[in-house]
Formats: C-alpha cells, structure tokens, sequence
C-alpha cells in the first residue's frame, strides 16, 4: 500500500474518533460561503441645459429679452424688522438706488402695452428694457416705491388681490385711482388664492377680481400674474376665455415668448445692488 495514502486513511480516522458527526462530503464538498447582493449605483439624472435664445425663440417665439423685475414690499429696514417681513421686503434706500442705477445705465421701463405689441405686432421693444412688477397691493407701495418711480419718469405694474384692497396694509382705492395712468392695476385674483385649486374655486377668483378692476377702469390691457407662483393648465385656459394678454408667474428668466404669453418669468429682486442680477 502506498505510504501518503496510509497516511490520508490514518488521519481520517482519528478525525472521525474526534468528531464522529463529521461526513465525507462536509470534507471533500464544502460549502462556499455565500456572496452579499451588491446593489448597483444608480445613474445620476443629468440636470436639463436651459434652452438658449435661439432654441427658445424657434419653440415658442417671437421672443424678447426683458428682465420682469418682481417686487412685493418696499419700506425701510426698521420696519421690515420690526414687522418680521424682511423676506418679502426690499429696503426704502436700496429700491432707490437700484431704480437709480437703471435710470443711470440707460435703461427703459416699458408698459405691458409695448410687450403685447411685440406679441401681436411685432413692434421692436427698444434696447435695454426693463419691466417693473410689485405683487399684492401693499400700501408702501403707495408711500415708499411710487414717489420714487416716479420722480424718475418710471412705468410699473401693480398685481393686486382686489378683496384685500381697503385693508390695513393695503392700498385704498382712492390711493389706486391718484396713480392710475403711470401705473396699472392688474389682477392677482380676489384673495390672494393659488390657482392651482379646484377649477370652481379658481374661476371665482379670477372672475370676482377681474370684474372690481374693470369697475374701477382698471387692468386694461388685462394682465394677471399667478399667487405664490405656480399655473395650471385650466387657469391659462379661463385667462384666454377672458382676453387675457399675458401672465406671469415667479419661475426665474427674462426671456418673454408669445406662445407661453401665459406662463411669463420673472427675477425677484433683494436687497443686492442689480449689478448682481446682470445688469
């Protein structure tokens, strides 16, 4: 008998006698440990490229370049701190440097008017041209925004939520119709109500505030611009109903089409010199 395999029985017995509950095939068929799923990386979604003039131009053209300048309050900082609204508010000396600085740039603010004429009749809007928007009706738009803008020669439209008007803190009225003419008044519905609601709910306050603007001889041309930003699909389409000639939302550009005349961009505006906005 050959010696190694003498050897190999010998050791498997003394195995055995250690350990009689060990089998062959636990010794000539091991078990390989099993291998953890690994779960694989998933692709990153690359983020979209923005469409440039010319694309967006061909899509939804004729197209402008204009910066829509949004705005909501305007008062000092004293009181934008001591009211907890300094989000929404841009400070009394800033908004007049800021109107300043376009004024000394060379900057033209244009009516909604000169923007719907390049929508239907192709009109040129000049070079450098601005549009100047101040959303809800604050009354400091009144004591703060409006004698600046105007000893300035600027224009500017004011969207307001007419249920609120005569409330403390917003406009009256009578301080409505003293500015109407360099101003225009124009819809943000009746209470401030989103649009993107229930088609009934959303009909009524466009509708309610639509019809008290154009009682007081306001909002003409008819603009609207969407309550905390976003559209929908039913409220361009009763806007249309209604001769709607544009609406403008808070999504950020300055690029203004005629075929998404409803759905306009704009820049909200802080406390930053308009330098930092490219200006």
């Amino acid at each position: 008998m050959d010696i190694a395999l003498l050897f190999f029985i010998l050791v498997g017995v003394v195995l055995l006698n250690q350990n009689p509950h060990i089998k062959f095939e636990e010794i000539n068929n091991p078990v390989p440990t099993s291998t953890p799923d690994s779960t694989p990386t998933p692709t990153p979604t690359p983020t979209p490229k923005p469409l440039t003039f010319a694309e967006m131009n061909s899509l939804y053209g004729p197209c402008v370049r204009v910066p829509t300048l949004m705005y909501h309050r305007v008062q000092s900082k004293e009181a934008a701190v001591a009211n907890k609204q300094e989000k929404i508010s841009v400070f009394t000396d800033v908004f007049k440097s800021q109107m300043e600085y376009l004024k000394g740039k060379g900057y033209n603010t244009i009516t909604m008017n000169d923007l719907i004429n390049f929508f239907d009749a192709g009109i040129p809007v000049p070079a450098k041209s601005v549009l100047l928007t101040f959303d809800d009706g604050y009354q400091d738009f009144y004591t703060d925004a409006y004698p600046i803008l105007s000893g300035l020669g600027f224009k500017s439209t004011v969207f307001i939520p007419t249920g609120l008007i005569q409330n403390p803190g917003y406009l009256t009225w009578d301080e409505i119709s003293g500015m109407n003419g360099s101003v225009l008044f124009a819809n943000h519905t009746w209470s401030h109500k989103s649009v993107a609601t229930g088609e009934t709910v959303m009909q009524k306050e466009i509708l309610t505030a639509d019809n008290q603007l154009s009682d007081h001889g306001l909002n003409s041309p008819k603009i609207f611009a969407y309550p905390y930003g976003p559209d929908s699909v039913p409220a361009e389409n009763y806007l249309n109903s209604l001769n709607y000639k544009a609406a403008f939302t808070t999504q950020i550009g300055n690029i203004l089409c005629k075929k998404q005349r409803l759905s306009l961009p704009r820049v909200r505006v802080g406390n930053s010199p308009l330098s930092n906005y490219g200006f």
